[in-house]
This record gives structure tokens, sequence and C-alpha cells, in this order.
């Protein structure tokens, strides 16, 4: 249940003289800025699918954690795990997780479910899904199959996006306790700069260039649950913990600002655009989680 509304819609004169100005200034953008991340330049891991990506489950570690290592949803990692996992079952340690080649979503077999309509639910074939030999493993009990996808193909219906949203908070915000960790709901553009590569099958983020150093801000109040170094290609990001459903990530920083734990307000200062990790140039990755899987920023980023 979240503690917050959800952002209503709605358009206003305001908001589409803040569109109009944020299009001249992406143009202005594109024509000076000397190194601007592409869908065509973008790196292998956090500019298209992760193939191959490892990582070793840790003590302490769950579901949202570790799918946040690997740059996937909570969904997909299950279809990491086993063929017959279980929602309450415990991770093993030690346990290595690779990505596979080839994108997929993970589907979560119900009972009386036949490949035909699951196929079929996903635009999909009966051949399609087989062909995975993750799909065809021994065993009798099948909790989760993975399904194909593309790479140039939209995400499902479940994922936010269509319409760009004009959002407003609460005309008159009451004061917070310094420590108040919950956010609001409504987000704020991290930083200014050239939205370089949108939310697609493989790439579910935001690409925001800008100049190296720009600062980047906190989307929207939380608490800073990781903050330092990645391996699967992220370099330098943070990730802050809303308290109501929501996780945003901030990737490739060139310096990060904040640390674990500490509570962060809504345009809070939390590091600087660079171009760590797997980047072809200096820009922001953005993020949106909600309930642990990624959704299209600009669905619910203010306007």
């Amino acid at each position: 249940m979240r503690l917050w509304p959800q952002p209503q819609r709605h358009k206003d004169t305001k908001g589409m003289v803040q569109f109009l100005l944020c299009l001249f200034v992406s143009l202005w953008l594109y024509l000076v800025l000397p190194v601007a991340v592409s869908a065509q330049e973008a790196a292998p891991v956090n500019g298209g699918w992760p193939a191959g990506v490892q990582y070793t489950v840790q003590p302490g570690d769950t579901l949202l954690t570790v799918s946040l290592e690997l740059g996937l949803d909570v969904e997909q990692t299950a279809c990491l795990l086993s063929r017959s996992f279980a929602w309450e079952q415990p991770l093993v340690i030690g346990d290595t997780l690779t990505v596979p080649e080839r994108p997929f979503l993970c589907h979560q077999v119900q009972p009386g479910e036949t490949l035909s309509a699951i196929a079929a639910r996903y635009a999909t074939t009966p051949g399609e899904i087989v062909q995975d030999p993750w799909n065809t493993q021994g065993g009798r009990s099948v909790r989760h199959l993975r399904i194909p996808l593309a790479d140039d193909l939209p995400l499902p219906p479940l994922a936010i996006g269509g319409e760009l949203a004009i959002t407003s908070p609460p005309s008159a915000p009451l004061p917070l306790p310094a420590h108040w960790p919950y956010g609001s709901g409504y987000f704020a553009w991290p930083i200014y700069g050239w939205l370089s590569q949108g939310f697609r099958t493989g790439h579910s983020a935001l690409d925001i260039a800008a100049w190296t150093d720009t600062p980047v801000t906190a989307a929207d109040r939380g608490v800073v649950i990781r903050a330092g170094w990645s391996d699967i290609g992220y370099g330098n990001f943070v990730i802050i913990d809303h308290k109501i459903d929501y996780i945003t990530l901030y990737a490739h920083l060139s310096e990060i600002l904040v640390s674990e734990g500490q509570v962060v307000a809504q345009g809070q200062l939390i590091g600087r655009v660079g171009s760590t990790g797997n980047s072809t140039g200096p820009h922001l990755h953005f993020e949106i989680r909600d309930f642990g899987r990624r959704v299209d920023p600009l669905g619910l980023l203010s306007r």
C-alpha cells in the first residue's frame, strides 16, 4: 500500500511552456555537446542488455538487492535461480547467477496455463519459448518461464509509458523532519541536459547527456541504500529508496556526494555527471523502479 497518492496527470499552459523550453535547450545541447551518447553508440551494459553479467549471492542479499546489482527487474531475477523457484525461498549464499545472452521477461506460470496461451499473451510462439534451454530443463514443477524479447521491441503494457506526464506537487507542502525518509511520489528531473536515449527493451532507463560534473540531484526524498562502484557497468552509482515502493538509480557519476544510510531531500546534490563504467560519453543513466520493476521515468517525472 502506498503512503502517498499517485501523481495526478493534467495539462496546463505553464507546463507546455516548460516543455517547449526543455525542447529548445535539448536541441541546443545536441548541436554543441561534443560527446553525446546515442542508441547506436551505447555500451552493451546499461546501454543494452547485460548479457553474460555474473553475480555471486552474498550474505544478506534479497531478490531486490541482487536485481539491482545485475541491472534487472526483480521478476527477471527469479528466472536466473530455478524454474521451480518460490518467492518465499531464501537465496543460497555462494550461488552464481548469470544473465543470458538474449533479453527476456520472466513469466510466472499459473495453474492450468498452456504453452500456447502463454505465447499468445506475449505475442510470440511456443517454438520461440522452447528454444531457450532454460524452458526445457527437467523437473516436474515449473513456476517460471523465460519469454524471449527482441532488443528493439517496446516493453509489455505493465511498463509505464506513452504520453508525457505533467505532474504538480502539493501547493503547500508541510515541513518535514530532517530524518523523514518517505518520498512524495512527485519526481523531479535529476539534471538538466539532453535526452539521448529513451526507455525500451534492453535499456529500461533514460540516458541524459550533459557536461561532465553537471550537478545530479535526488529526484525525490528518500534513503541512500547504495553509493559506490558497480562491477556490471554502472560505474559510480547511487541508489535511493523512497520508502513508498519506488527506488531511483543514478549511474556513471564522476563523483558521489552522499553515503549509504543518508536521508536526502528532493533536489539535494548527490553526485556529478561523469562517464564511469560502460559509457561512451558524459551522461546520467537514470532508472525508476516501482515494486522492483523498472518503469519509464517519463511517465512520472515532473514537467
